[in-house]
């Protein structure tokens, strides 16, 4: 039963303490209050670093446009993807494979190193400022440029400098680095210092030659320097290509939404504009790349058949005039008429054949290796001519992509094995189609001999006229099917269109970096937190209490008193700081500890037993002092020294005699009331204060208060004396101290601010809960007032000046007016309070009790 007692105890407390560990926001609130100059000092400074930020960025600003990416095969509207044209749309090739391609093309280095180079942004000017210079666009007094040709192999930045002296002349200096083809080679830099009286001029150097013009709408400053700074294009490119982002309005839309972020608003809305141009200049080559090719091939079959069409002419009019040969007849009207058709047939066949040959013979070149094929020029086989638009989209995509990307990339490299793939595709299916052409014109060639056999009464000589007119029939018919072909892909290369239209011009939305708001407001969250996260950080890793909070959050245990250090002014012999007829801070927190015991104390319960966790912490000093608060209020006390491992009564109270002292006593069994008045002795203090020093170190002290004798000498002094504090040694040091507590009423268990570790407390709440200390209260020693958040703590500031309303502390008219059962509430019979100064000396004198025989 009394296990499971001390269990529930064990769970209230640690329930209790949990509890209280909650979130405190009176310990928020008095830490920011007395702390507040750090707080302001913090708040301080990050809000002027905040400021001079917001002084010295250079702001940022962001232009927008909004841009429609038209399909071809539908008008502009988003959901059909592009095919290779046929006939019917007049050879117009398409290049959108939706718009997210298009976005990835938009944001691409290459086409933004093109819209750098046309705008001139490689050239970057500066306003040299007192204190931070100012971009220059479109109004800088001087215009520098590198010529064409060499911008494009540039790669190190040109830094000038220009000034104008006073002279009115142009004094240019600067340097920039050469940098050989050969990787082994070093690279040289070179110093430019020129001078100029009037402009355009220029500079040659080994890296291209650098122009100079005058800028007439904005003149050059006498004070101010211009600073010139000429960039490989790729580098501005790359940043203008990571500031831009494309994003699509909607998915039900091929409008993509333009974003640029530049220092300079005009700037930007010029780039987005050219951006624009730029990338419909390379989507209308794309778009016309295939019916060029296409019409290449044209011409270049037209020549070769006009050839073989004119010897063919002119074998049948050497036939004819050799034959001599005018208008024949017909010999065989079936015969004739079934030859005319299969003949027919023949020269279809003839010319299916002849066009395969000849896209072998195009495929076979090997300057055409990954070029598109010619498309849509009579072959009647669709499986082939399906395979060849394949190709050619593939093949499209594969030289858009090659802009901005070589041949061994990684989306590259798959294009590639498709297009080989499609090739062998491509031949196979060729001559599979060649074959079965070869086998249908050797079935017709049969029908045809067959029926030719019906005429073999006609003559020789028309024979030989059929089969010329044969070959200048196929040779005739391809040559005009060609000169369509060629017409319809001039047409398609006259009608290309823009592939995407800028809806409204951009338009700046102004600054949006830095943002002085968001900005001011993170200086203050910084300012408030950094002071913040120090004192958490202090107050986390601070492993020792400090005052009455931090024991209230960590025990339950009542907290009967908080002593103050006490200056060395204030102490008298044994370190007394408890005067007669004083009211400062020290009297009265003894007085409240006092009265705290005297409330917690049932009747006939006498004995306090004053012990700490480790040494150091002050039992001896508070038991002293507060038995002298007892003493002065005219009751008989007796400080007992029970430490006697380390006993310091008879040093604290400067005794003479040191043989004297409890542990006389305990070694007999049963000691005597004269043995145990003869190791007593008074304080020097007060009259009513005794003491019962240690006496000599035994070896066995903890066997020595196990002794019998312990009680019996109780015993006896509780009959003598109204009050005794007992002085024990530290009890979570060593076991002496529980076992005296069977002798005790009441437990004061002192802990020294700054010195406890908060550790302690698990043991003393273990101690508590067990029931292996009486009555165990909390005393907080040491406790340094100086520190200014103990003020908010403890009232004790002013609280010397309370003797002022009515003298209490030595008006002799409040005992006269309130005398007799005063304090009849703590069983004291106050008979003339007024006179209490003289209250010890007289009644004690008079008293004379004798019965413990003081010396």
């Amino acid at each position: 039963m009394e296990g499971n007692n001390n269990q529930q105890g064990l769970y209230n407390v640690q329930q209790e303490l949990e509890e209280g560990s909650s979130f405190d926001f009176k310990i928020i609130y008095t830490t920011l209050i007395l702390n507040w100059q750090w707080f302001v000092l913090s708040l301080i400074i990050c809000l002027s670093v905040a400021a001079i930020k917001l002084r010295y960025t250079t702001p940022m600003y962001q232009s927008y446009a909004k841009l429609l990416i038209k399909d071809d095969n539908n008008g502009g509207r988003r959901g059909g993807r592009s095919n290779i044209a046929n006939s019917s749309t007049l050879g117009i090739m398409t290049n959108s494979e939706g718009i997210d391609n298009e976005m990835e093309i938009l944001k691409s280095t290459a086409l933004a190193t093109e819209a750098v180079k046309q705008l001139k942004l490689y050239t970057v000017y500066t306003l040299e400022g007192r204190i931070k210079d100012h971009l220059l666009y479109k109004n800088q007094p001087v215009n520098v440029d590198l010529d064409a040709a060499h911008i494009e192999t540039l790669k190190r930045p040109i830094s000038l400098v220009i000034d104008k002296d006073e002279n009115g002349k142009l004094h240019v200096t600067g340097t920039y680095t050469y940098v050989p083809e050969d990787p082994d080679k070093p690279s040289k830099t070179y110093a430019i210092n020129r001078t100029f009286d009037v402009l355009p001029a220029r500079i040659i150097t080994s890296v291209g030659i650098i122009t100079f013009t005058a800028n007439t709408l904005s003149p050059m400053p006498d004070d101010r320097n211009e600073l010139v700074t000429i960039y490989p294009p790729k580098m501005i490119a790359g940043k203008y290509s990571g500031a831009l982002t494309v994003n699509q309005l909607s998915k039900s839309t091929s409008i993509a939404s333009l974003t640029l972020t530049d220092e300079m608003p005009q700037r930007a809305n010029d780039y987005l504009k050219q951006l624009v141009f730029s990338y419909n200049m390379q989507a209308n080559e794309d778009k016309n790349e295939i019916a060029m090719r296409t019409e290449q091939f044209i011409n270049s079959r037209l020549e070769k058949i006009n050839t073989e069409l004119g010897a063919t002419e002119g074998s049948l009019e050497a036939t004819k005039r050799q034959y001599k040969i005018v208008n024949p007849e017909a010999t065989g009207a079936l015969g004739f008429t079934n030859t005319d058709q299969f003949t027919q047939k023949l020269a279809d066949m003839d010319m299916q054949i002849e066009l395969l040959r000849s896209l072998q013979q195009y495929m076979n070149e090997p300057s055409n290796k990954y070029q598109t094929l010619p498309s849509n020029v009579g072959l009647n086989d669709a499986a082939a001519s399906t395979l060849i638009n394949d190709y050619n989209k593939i093949v499209m995509e594969r030289n858009r992509l090659l802009r901005s990307a070589n041949e061994n990339s990684p989306t590259i490299t798959p294009l590639t094995a498709q297009l080989d793939d499609l090739s062998s595709s491509i031949r196979r299916a060729m001559t599979q189609v060649q074959r079965n052409a070869q086998i249908q014109r050797n079935s017709i060639l049969q029908e045809y001999n067959r029926y030719s056999s019906m005429i073999y009464s006609s003559p020789e000589q028309e024979r030989v006229l059929n089969q010329i007119g044969r070959q200048q029939e196929v040779k005739s018919g391809l040559y005009l099917m060609l000169l369509q072909k060629r017409e319809e892909n001039s047409i398609s290369l006259a009608a290309t269109a823009d592939k995407g239209k800028l809806i409204d011009d951009p338009v700046s939305f102004g600054q949006i970096s830095p943002k002085k708001s968001i900005i001011l407001l993170i200086a203050l969250v910084i300012g408030l937190a950094i002071p913040s996260i120090v004192l958490f950080l202090i107050n986390f890793f601070r492993y020792k209490i400090e005052g009455h909070e931090d024991v209230a959050r960590l025990t339950t245990l009542p907290i009967i008193g908080d002593v103050a250090i006490a200056s060395e002014t204030a102490k008298t012999k044994a370190d007394i700081v408890v005067h007669e007829n004083q009211n400062n801070v020290m009297e009265e927190v003894f007085r409240s500890i006092r009265s705290n015991i005297q409330f917690m104390l049932k009747e006939d319960q006498k004995v306090i037993m004053f012990t700490s966790t480790t040494s150091g912490e002050g039992k001896t000093f508070t038991a002293a002092n507060l038995a002298v608060s007892f003493a002065l209020l005219g009751k008989k006390v007796l400080v007992m020294g029970l430490d006697i491992r380390k006993p310091r009564l008879t040093n604290l109270f400067e005794l003479k005699d040191k043989n004297i002292g409890i542990t006389n006593l305990l070694v007999h069994d049963n000691p005597t009331r004269e043995d145990i008045c003869a190791n007593i002795l008074n304080s020097g203090v007060n009259r009513n204060l005794d003491i019962m020093p240690a006496g000599p170190i035994p070896p066995n002290p903890a066997e020595l208060v196990s002794r019998e004798s312990l009680d019996n000498i109780f015993a006896t002094l509780r009959k003598e004396y109204d009050y005794i504090i007992v002085d024990t040694a530290p009890v979570g040091l060593v076991t002496d101290t529980l076992m005296i507590a069977r002798v005790a009423d009441l437990t004061v268990y002192i802990c020294r601010a700054d010195y406890t570790p908060k550790s302690s407390f698990e043991f003393i709440n273990s101690i508590s809960a067990q029931k292996k200390l009486p009555q165990v209260s909390i005393v907080i020693n040491g406790i340094d007032m100086s520190k200014k958040k103990y003020g908010y703590y403890y009232g004790y500031g002013k609280y010397g000046k309370y003797g002022k309303y009515g003298r209490y502390g030595k008006s002799g008219s409040y005992g006269s007016k309130y005398g007799g059962n005063y304090g009849g509430n703590n069983g004291l019979n106050y008979t003339s309070y007024g006179a209490y100064g003289n209250y010890a000396d007289s009644n004690y004198g008079n008293k004379k009790d004798d019965s413990i025989k003081r010396k």
